[in-house]
């Protein structure tokens, strides 16, 4: 079925040509009809019975199984349900039940920071040393005047949330959910040294005379000033480096002389279990969406898009649905969705059942529909 006579049935827009091949199609299968009762419900109780189809195309998550047509039409009116009535239930019942946790900045193992409910904009150390800035989401770290005294700092963000850092020397870093940063109070030798565990994206200020070294894992990536994304979680079997600008260095810890260098559009992988470095191109956007609050899928595993939004939403996803394992996504989300809609459009091809207790979500096989 063309998806813009649906659009155009839906806003009273179709000929009568158009209505006649629609309920053409509507009678040649029960599964269209039921398809057809469900989109024109979807519809009828979105915000506005008049929306373009140009608008769309914008704003939806287009989200598809990759072995299957894709029909977005689908797509668009499940989403517009869920924009439409907000689910403002499970919104209340994540804010209530989901367990809150802070981001803290750890200073030399013997001070703490809350820097998630910060009630001043500057963070002082016990001495009386203004060492930060802090604004909604985000820390400044100011240059310290007194490089004797150089301070271990520690940046932890819970599952659930993000973080942008911007260092003192000027480079920013962005903390993914469930990750850290260790870096001290001021960069005093010749090289800028940190270290990464969980997912960061950095834009390095550019400083030939001192180089920026990331510590992930068992992998050191060397720049001097350029843009790219760590992905280095403890569970995961691999390690990641993409290269967006500059060029990057890569190599092995341990005195290992196993390095390779990168190029925009560029990804490194060292497997763990194998000790194997090794060079691919990747699609470099969809690797670094989520600083821009976005899920892009590519053949992606369910088993890879379930752990990634339990670290975003800080939940737990128990699959119990067996078959749906072996399914692949393609398409794009928009995090700021709740994880309930998200699921929904996920469920659209692959029919699941799941329900949803505190800050746990278990996913069963679809119960039988009359």
């Amino acid at each position: 079925m063309n998806s813009s006579i649906l659009y155009k049935y839906f806003n009273n827009e179709a000929s009568e040509e158009e209505v006649a091949l629609l309920f053409d199609w509507i009678a040649k299968d029960p599964l269209n009809k039921k398809e057809f009762i469900r989109l024109k419900t979807a519809w009828a109780l979105s915000e506005s019975s008049t929306i373009a189809p140009a608008h769309l195309k914008h704003d939806r998550a287009q989200l598809k199984l990759s072995k299957k047509i894709f029909k977005p039409w689908r797509y668009a009116a499940i989403l517009i349900v869920l924009v439409g009535v907000g689910l403002a239930w499970f919104s209340s019942r994540q804010n209530n039940s989901t367990i809150e946790e802070a981001i803290v900045l750890e200073i030399n193992q013997e001070e703490n920071h809350n820097l998630t409910n910060a009630t001043r904009n500057v963070i002082t150390t016990l001495e009386g040393t203004v060492v930060a800035e802090v604004a909604k989401d985000e820390i400044h770290f100011l240059e310290q005047k007194d490089t004797l005294k150089v301070a271990s700092q520690l940046i932890k963000v819970p599952f659930g949330k993000t973080y942008k850092i911007i260092l003192s020397e000027g480079s920013v870093v962005y903390l993914n959910a469930g990750s850290s940063l260790q870096f001290p109070s001021s960069f005093t030798g010749k090289t800028r040294e940190v270290r990464l565990t969980g997912e960061g994206f950095f834009d390095i200020a550019k400083n030939e005379n001192q180089p920026f070294i990331v510590h992930a894992a068992r992998l050191n990536v060397r720049v001097l000033g350029t843009r790219f994304n760590v992905h280095a979680y403890a569970e995961m079997n691999s390690v990641e480096t993409a290269l967006e600008e500059g060029r990057v260095q890569v190599g092995l810890e341990n005195g290992s002389d196993i390095e390779i260098n990168l190029i925009p559009g560029e990804v490194a992988t060292y497997t763990k279990r194998s000790n194997n470095l090794i060079k691919s191109n990747k699609n470099i956007e969809a690797i670094t969406a989520w600083t821009r609050g976005e899920l892009l899928l590519n053949n992606t595993p369910s088993t890879e898009i379930f752990r990634t939004l339990e670290r975003h939403f800080n939940v737990k996803i128990l699959n119990d649905y067996e078959a749906l394992n072996k399914q692949t996504f393609s398409g794009a989300v928009k995090l700021e969705r709740s994880i309930e809609e998200i699921l929904q459009l996920l469920k659209l091809d692959t029919p699941f059942d799941f329900t949803i207790k505190n800050n746990q979500i278990t996913i069963t096989q679809p119960s039988p529909k009359n």
